[in-house]
């Protein structure tokens, strides 16, 4: 769809010049109408709120040119509760027939607040970048006295100046306070011709602001794609850094737990290992020391039994030189038998305690035996030494009662020393 309507037909170039009214309430559209046509065709007082609530038009001629005046309410503040400010925009445009020559947008030249700010914004959006071509910037309220001209206002800010750039820097001061003054209407009508020109009696038509909704709405539509596609992309990225920081934490955790058990491992090894070398350090040395007692305890027994064989050899020997003869072959006879009785007495002992150590007494080599058991290994090892030494004494001492009883005497106590050992 095109965007303007041309045409070299004489006839249009006879048409009216249609100009089209846009501002907030309050800014002077209907007043700047009455004052082109030099009469009261629009409504216009002082209000609050807007006083025109629906698109008039009125058609005379202006200069010597037939001028056709859309005059608009306020699309953007209007306070009416029942206004609908798109249908009323079209409506408008509508009534411009074939479309507007020029837009007149009407800005307060005394303040540019973030209000006008807003309004200049919604006015881009709603009418598109096309219209800046048929706009002409129209500022009201020249009546009140400025310290600066208004090309030094319009310098002076920022955003307002880009604007009036963006229309070409088409703007026209207007005194709705000074109707007589027809100059201002002579300039004003010699800018909108210079306009029309310009754009060779093209027009701003409904199907141009439609175009732009439908492009805004397209724009609006990929904007709000992209967004969705922007925002999924972010959600992916964070799930996945998030699945990655997890698994991460969960690697690290796991790693730390079999670092822990480890060492744990470690730990418990080495323990054993120390309990293990301490237990062997501590039989070593128990064992060492058991030997030792074992030497020492084998030592003593050992002298005990010597003492024993040596007091009773010398005791026989004694006793046998008193009862026969004095001589020296008396004393080492009966040396010799005390010594063999006593000796044989140790012998009589070992042999008990071989016999009761035996599987035949009993059923571990280790077993401890009981009072009663160990009572009866020493005496029946006793009697056994004895009755050996008794017998060697007998034998030896030739009826000599008193060297067999001490025969006898030397191998009980030779038995006695020999179960002392214990078990």
């Amino acid at each position: 769809m095109s965007l303007s309507k041309e045409t070299n037909d004489p006839q249009f170039m006879e048409q009216n010049t249609v100009l089209l009214l846009i501002g907030k309430s309050g800014c002077g559209k209907s007043s700047t109408g009455n004052i082109m046509f030099n009469s009261s065709v629009f409504e216009s007082r002082i209000s609050s709120s807007s006083v025109t609530r629906v698109s008039q038009t009125h058609t005379a001629s202006v200069n010597n040119r037939s001028v056709m005046v859309v005059d608009t309410p306020d699309f953007r503040y209007s306070t009416h509760a029942d206004f609908d400010s798109d249908s009323e925009l079209k409506r408008a445009l509508q009534l411009c027939v074939s479309g507007a020559h020029v837009i007149l947008l009407f800005l307060p030249l005394s303040t540019f607040t973030e209000q006008e700010q807003e309004f200049i914004h919604w006015f881009e959006q709603k009418f598109g970048a096309e219209a800046l071509r048929f706009t002409l910037v129209l500022f009201t309220h020249a009546d009140k006295p400025h310290m600066r001209t208004l090309a030094e206002l319009i310098r002076g800010n920022t955003q307002l100046s880009d604007f009036i750039n963006r229309c070409g820097r088409r703007y026209h001061e207007f005194n709705i306070k000074a109707p007589a003054n027809r100059r201002q209407v002579t300039e004003l009508m010699e800018k909108v011709e210079r306009l029309v020109s310009e754009n060779t009696h093209s027009f701003y038509t409904l199907e141009m602001m439609e175009d732009e909704e439908k492009r805004r709405k397209e724009e609006e539509r990929r904007e709000k794609e992209k967004k969705e596609r922007e925002r999924q992309i972010t959600l992916e990225r964070v799930r996945r850094e998030t699945e990655i920081r997890a698994r991460r934490e969960y690697e690290e955790a796991k790693q730390w737990q079999e670092e822990e058990k480890k060492k744990e491992r470690e730990h418990q090894i080495t323990l054993e290992r120390v309990r293990r070398e301490t237990e062997i350090r501590v039989r070593r040395e128990y064992e060492e020391e058991q030997k030792k007692e074992r030497k020492k305890l084998f030592k003593q027994i050992t002298l005990k039994r010597l003492c024993v064989i040596a007091a009773f050899s010398v005791v026989s020997g004694l006793v046998l030189m008193s009862k026969k003869d004095s001589s020296l072959w008396m004393f080492m006879c009966g040396f010799i038998t005390g010594g063999s009785a006593a000796t044989a007495g140790v012998g009589c002992g070992f042999l008990c305690r071989l016999m009761w150590k035996s599987s035949f007494f009993s059923s571990s080599p280790h077993e401890r035996p009981s009072v009663f058991r160990y009572f009866l290994l020493k005496t029946s090892g006793v009697v056994c030494g004895l009755a050996v030494g008794a017998a060697i004494g007998q034998f030896v001492g030739r009826n000599l009662l008193l060297v067999t009883f001490i025969n006898g005497l030397a191998g009980a106590a030779g038995a006695w020393t020999a179960l002392q050992r214990g078990w």
